[in-house]
């Protein structure tokens, strides 16, 4: 069965099928093959979907989508502008800082790609900034703001693997704000070296308005994790929180969208989380499968034997992941390799939120790299440069998060630090 599987999977995949009927195919033709009956199959995928966590999907994406649409990535990016514009290469700085902001409020880097890349990339063309090189930034900025919460990929791990959802989101604080400084190092020699202009320097009162003008838009990122970390309400609560919040600030109080473009976002929500919830489900059927044939467990006996023990198995994961991302979507990665990897991390002593933080972070930098990065492609899709002329300006960028990766990977911790203060982990 599991041969059946993956190689009608894998040849669907090279023939360009969409992955969700390409899994879907493959564990259908498994049970056909097994004679297994196949009623199992609608059954396995409506149990996986039938999880209280996963209402915080489409929630967290209708929040984002109202905040993005409500013009809130303005109000960041003139408030990012404010701190970091003045800077040698400030333009690329803003994208950084605006995409830590942006993050903590719309749990997507789909998201974060689309409305900051939508506001930065167009001026940074017309002051002289390459087309190509603004797409890699806004793209490598979507890939670090990943880790910032809330995260969808999160809120699938922690599902999966019945880990916190809050200590997860904590965890990802440091090694995402880490990341993003990097970057905006990385940022700033290259300025220097291509002599990228500078911006004028806000005064003080232009500083202060634009925190005030964007004030409301960021304290949605200190309700949802304050009333996570307090125990005011769960994850999928704190979404729900984050939709009223949302439509509160874009709807009603900076009246930035009509009541008639409603139907348009729950239409364009729904499509987004309509997507992402169909491939979790068949990908638990996928699963079902593959744990039937007791892949998960001979793959853990197999790596737990590898000399080396838990510190070559971390690089191997590293590996894997970071060549699952190349190919495959963050929460697709996650539901396939996440309930065979997840055992053996755990015999071997690692902690299931570390595990879960360099796993989201790996995934991250897939929606990074070519050939089918998420981030990639819709960066350049709004600098309109083909995605070829975007893969030597990027590789600076891509080491740099590989570099860092390692580090959150053997330096537990980055990412323990904050759910041991605030969660007693």
């Amino acid at each position: 069965m599991t041969v059946t599987l993956f190689t009608v999977f894998f040849v669907l995949l090279v023939i360009g099928t969409p992955i969700v009927f390409a899994i879907g195919a493959g564990t259908a033709l498994s049970l056909l093959l097994g004679g297994i009956p196949m009623t199992i199959l609608p059954q396995k995928i409506f149990s996986g979907l039938a999880h209280f966590p996963y209402l915080a999907v489409p929630l967290f994406v209708l929040a984002g989508m109202l905040m993005e649409t409500g013009g809130i990535s303005k109000r960041i990016v003139d408030l990012s502008n404010a701190m970091v514009g003045h800077i040698r290469g400030g333009m690329g700085m803003v994208v950084m800082v605006a995409t830590i902001f942006f993050s903590d409020i719309s749990g997507s880097s789909a998201a974060d790609t689309a409305a900051i890349g939508s506001v930065m990339i167009p001026p940074m063309k017309k002051r002289g900034y390459n087309p190509s090189f603004a797409a890699a930034l806004v793209t490598s900025a979507g890939g670090m703001g990943v880790l910032i919460p809330p995260c969808l990929t999160m809120v699938v791990f922690g599902s999966l693997t019945n880990t916190s959802i809050g200590a997860l989101f904590l965890a990802g604080f440091v090694p995402g704000i880490g990341m993003g400084l990097i970057l905006m190092l990385l940022t700033y020699i290259i300025a220097r070296k291509k002599k990228f202009p500078r911006e004028k320097r806000a005064t003080f009162k232009e500083l202060l308005i634009s925190m005030k003008r964007s004030f409301l838009s960021l304290f949605m990122g200190v309700i949802i994790l304050g009333g996570i970390i307090l125990g005011i309400f769960t994850a999928t609560e704190a979404a729900a929180v984050a939709v009223m919040y949302g439509f509160f600030l874009s709807v009603i109080f900076y009246k930035e969208i009509k009541l008639s473009q409603i139907p348009e976002i729950l239409w364009k929500s729904a499509v987004m989380s309509g997507v992402v919830m169909l491939v979790v489900g068949i990908s638990y059927a996928f699963g079902w499968v593959i744990a039937k044939e007791q892949m998960p467990m001979k793959l853990a006996n197999f790596m737990i034997n590898i000399p080396g023990g838990k510190w070559v198995f971390l690089l191997s994961v590293n590996v894997l992941l970071l060549a699952m991302g190349m190919f495959f979507d963050a929460s697709l990665s996650v539901i396939i390799l996440v309930p065979i990897l997840f055992p053996v991390a755990v015999k071997l002593g690692i902690h299931p939120v570390h595990f879960g933080t360099f796993v989201v972070m790996n995934l991250g930098i897939g929606f990074t790299t070519p050939p089918f990065g998420l981030s990639l492609f819709i960066a350049t899709s709004i600098a309109k440069v083909p995605i070829s002329s975007v893969i030597k300006p990027i590789i600076p960028y891509i080491l740099t998060m590989i570099g860092f990766l390692l580090v959150v990977t053997y330096v537990p911790w980055l990412s323990m630090i904050l759910p041991k203060l605030f969660m007693g982990y």
